[in-house]
């Protein structure tokens, strides 16, 4: 019997994922938006006649604006906090967009944050309240 989660069992609330899932690298809003700017400056430095699809143009504009820092810096240490912290790569990236301003607030937004996930262990309040404190200094960086 396969012990690989079915795209049935997949739940991103409750931290489960199909294999492929795993092993990817779930991205912040300002990643995605320096993906997609680098992609498009090296395509105009190609060819400078090049017009980007609109539906890359509207995704980088989303995830520019959502994005909740500008510094690729400061992205980077709030995923490290979060990852040192025990957080999969996922919850790290939901942590870095949404930005809870508690641990409550957090839980909530993020479902799995409060459960027992692959028998870790559910993180207390005060655990992810010190990642959210950690992660203030670089808010409005």
């Amino acid at each position: 019997m396969s012990t690989a989660i079915t795209e049935q069992e997949e739940n991103a609330a409750e931290g489960r994922f199909t294999e492929v899932f795993q092993r990817a690298k779930a991205l912040t809003n300002v990643e995605v938006a320096n993906i997609l700017s680098k992609l498009t400056q090296a395509k105009k430095q190609d060819d400078p006649s090049y017009q980007p699809n609109p539906m890359l143009v509207k995704t980088q504009e989303y995830a520019s604006r959502f994005s909740t820092t500008k510094s690729e810096a400061a992205n980077n240490q709030m995923r490290t906090i979060l990852e040192v912290g025990g957080l999969s790569s996922f919850e790290a990236a939901c942590m870095v967009n949404l930005l809870p301003e508690s641990a409550e607030e957090a839980k909530s937004l993020i479902p799995s944050l409060d459960m027992d996930v692959g028998g870790a262990g559910q993180l207390a309040d005060e655990v992810v309240q010190g990642m959210l404190d950690e992660m203030a200094p670089y808010k409005q960086a």
